[in-house]
C-alpha cells in the first residue's frame, strides 16, 4: 500500500473509536439517506422468499486500516450509481465502478469526480484528472485535485466470493499538491469493474470492494 505525503505536511493520525462489524439494520437506511437523493431502492429478485437477501445485491468490502471487513448489501441502485451498506455503519457509493463517496468513516470521501479516470480505463490506459472532496478532523470540506496515470498491468486471476475469474488489471497512480496514492482495478471481459481498491482519505486509506 502506498500513500505518501509530500511537502512539509505532518503524518496522518489513525481514526480512533472504530466500531466492529454490525448487522445491516434500519439505522443504515437512515445513514445512507444523504447519499441517495432520488435513487430507487434495490428490490429482491423475482420469486425470492419474503425477507430473503438477493445475492446479486451483495459485495465483499475491506478497509484494512480500520479493521473493517465483511459483506456489504446494495441499498439503492439507479443504474449508473449504487449505494452499499457494510460493517460498522459504513455506507459507500460507486458510480460505474468508481468510488465517489463514503459515509460513517469519520474522515469521509464526501464526493469525487472520477469520469476521466473511468474513461482512461475504457481506453486501455491514459491520463486523467480527478477531484476529491474529503472531510477533515474539524468537519470541514477539503478539495484536492490529482493528476493520474492509468496503466494496464496485464491479466490476473482474482477471487470473487466462491469463484475465481481472469480479469484485466489496471493501476491508477495519482499525485496531488500534498498526497500521492495508487488505485487498483480489475475488469471483466465486458469492461465492468468487478473488484477494486480505491483511495478514501489520508486516515481511512483504501476501500476494497469486490463482486461476489
Amino acid at each position: 500500500m502506498r500513500i505518501r505525503m509530500t511537502g512539509g505536511l505532518l503524518g496522518m493520525a489513525l481514526l480512533a473509536g472504530c466500531g466492529g462489524a454490525a448487522d445491516l439494520s434500519g439505522a443504515l437506511q437512515t445513514a445512507v439517506a444523504p447519499l441517495v437523493g432520488t435513487q430507487q431502492a434495490a428490490t429482491p429478485a423475482a420469486g425470492a422468499p419474503a425477507g430473503a437477501v438477493d445475492p446479486e445485491t451483495l459485495r465483499r468490502v475491506d478497509l484494512n486500516t480500520l479493521g473493517l471487513t465483511g459483506t456489504a448489501q446494495r441499498l439503492v441502485d439507479n443504474g449508473a450509481s449504487a449505494t452499499f451498506a457494510g460493517p460498522g455503519g459504513l455506507t459507500y457509493t460507486m458510480r460505474d465502478g468508481m468510488l465517489v463517496s463514503t459515509r460513517g468513516l469519520g474522515h469521509d470521501l464526501m464526493a469525487a469526480e472520477t469520469r476521466q479516470s473511468r474513461a482512461a480505463l475504457r481506453a486501455g490506459g491514459g491520463q486523467a484528472l480527478r477531484v476529491h472532496e474529503t472531510l477533515d478532523g474539524l468537519d470541514r470540506i477539503e478539495r484536492a485535485e490529482f493528476d493520474c496515470t492509468v496503466t494496464p498491468k496485464g491479466v490476473e486471476s482474482v477471487v470473487l466470493g466462491q469463484r475465481r475469474i481472469t480479469a484485466r488489471r489496471f493501476d491508477e497512480s495519482c499525485k496531488g499538491a500534498a498526497l500521492i496514492f495508487d488505485n487498483y482495478y480489475w475488469l471483466d471481459d465486458a469492461g465492468e469493474v468487478v473488484s477494486s481498491r480505491q483511495f478514501v482519505s489520508q486516515t481511512v486509506a483504501y476501500l476494497r470492494s469486490s463482486d461476489l
